[in-house]
């Protein structure tokens, strides 16, 4: 029987091309001729999706991926264009992708912006992995469609759901700590206020992090949105009003590239005069003027401990949940002391 896998090799495609295409996901843009030449070629191979093979229930043995191949969910709070602005996403997509291509397991992704649970639950998944920022009622929502269920990228107190995230507490506080070890102790914080499908405010552990840690003045703290235009609307406000702190921890290096526009065009001189500090690490950041500074946040190895903690407990029917907790790297460039 024909695997996406094998329909990849004989058109060329990706496997998660392929997978989109077989899937009639029509929120993926692309030609038409590549969507015809996969469905010409697995209808060639002789094709069956998941959904029409027999299902195998679990009886509390190991399920093994090379009998039967696994169909994961990923349900996705962000768009196609939020992509496109803020590549942090996109890459922790592309790692899960990877992740299960290499394990042979069939990727279904779900932009949850556009469309509602009930396809989720159509889809007869084995596992599920959200990524992006969700409420208590979305994760419960979707915890109750399949059990075999990773949060990537966002908290819950949930006793059975496993979490995968970026240590963010910990990054923030090692970048308070370099900073005040270069004896800067005027330091601010420029934000973007991030909120749930639902629309509830996400609680942005740098900014609390920030806020326990610095004494900060009303005058120390800026949030937007998570633009680059934000983040030169914000600095150009900061130097008009003359208030200006000797360093800036920025929440992303999209905010962080408009404030270094911004304080460029105004002779500012970075980092003499003022420091920025972001995090993600974007691979434009080592190329912006000057270089930014930055938290590398490990975004592939989040998409690949997600695939695995799934898979984990898919095999196993494990109950108790997992909180993995990735470690960050500090990117010294110049735009910091």
């Amino acid at each position: 029987m024909a695997k996406l896998k094998d329909i990849a090799k004989a058109t060329g495609y990706s496997v998660a091309t392929v997978s989109r295409v077989l899937n009639h996901d029509y929120s993926f843009n692309v030609p038409e001729e590549t969507r015809l030449k996969v469905l010409q070629t697995a209808k060639r191979l002789n094709y069956v999706a998941i959904s029409q093979r027999s299902q195998k229930l679990y009886t509390g043995e190991k399920i093994e991926t090379d009998s039967q191949q696994l169909r994961i969910g990923l349900a996705y709070s962000y768009s196609p264009s939020d992509e496109i602005n803020d590549p942090y996403y996109l890459s922790i997509k592309s790692a899960i992708g990877e992740s299960c291509e290499i394990n042979d397991v069939d990727l279904n992704v779900f932009y949850l912006h556009e469309r509602e649970y009930h396809d989720i639950k159509n889809a007869q998944i084995d596992g599920l992995i959200a990524l992006g920022k969700y409420s208590d009622y979305e994760i419960e929502a979707l915890y109750e469609i399949n059990s075999n269920f990773v949060l990537v990228d966002c908290n819950t107190d949930h006793p059975e759901i496993d979490v995968v995230m970026v240590d963010l507490k910990d990054a923030t506080r090692r970048l308070i700590k370099h900073l005040k070890k270069k004896n800067i102790d005027s330091i601010g914080f420029i934000g973007g206020i991030e909120s749930t499908i639902d629309g509830k405010i996400y609680d942005d552990v740098r900014f609390r992090t920030f806020t326990k840690l610095v004494d900060a003045d009303d005058e120390a703290v800026f949030l937007g949105r998570l633009t680059a235009d934000s983040g030169y609307e914000i600095m150009t406000n900061i130097i008009k009003s003359k208030s200006m702190k000797k360093a800036y921890i920025v929440a992303t290096d999209i905010i962080a590239y408009g404030c270094l526009k911004a304080l460029n065009e105004h002779g500012i001189k970075v980092p003499d005069d003022v420091s920025i500090v972001s995090f993600n690490n974007n691979i434009l950041s080592e190329f912006t003027t000057p270089a930014l500074s930055t938290v590398d946040l490990n975004t592939h190895y989040l998409g690949l401990a997600a695939t695995e903690t799934v898979l984990e407990r898919i095999k196993n029917k494990r109950q108790v949940a997992k909180k993995i907790f990735i470690p960050t790297k500090f990117i010294s460039r110049e735009s910091s002391l």
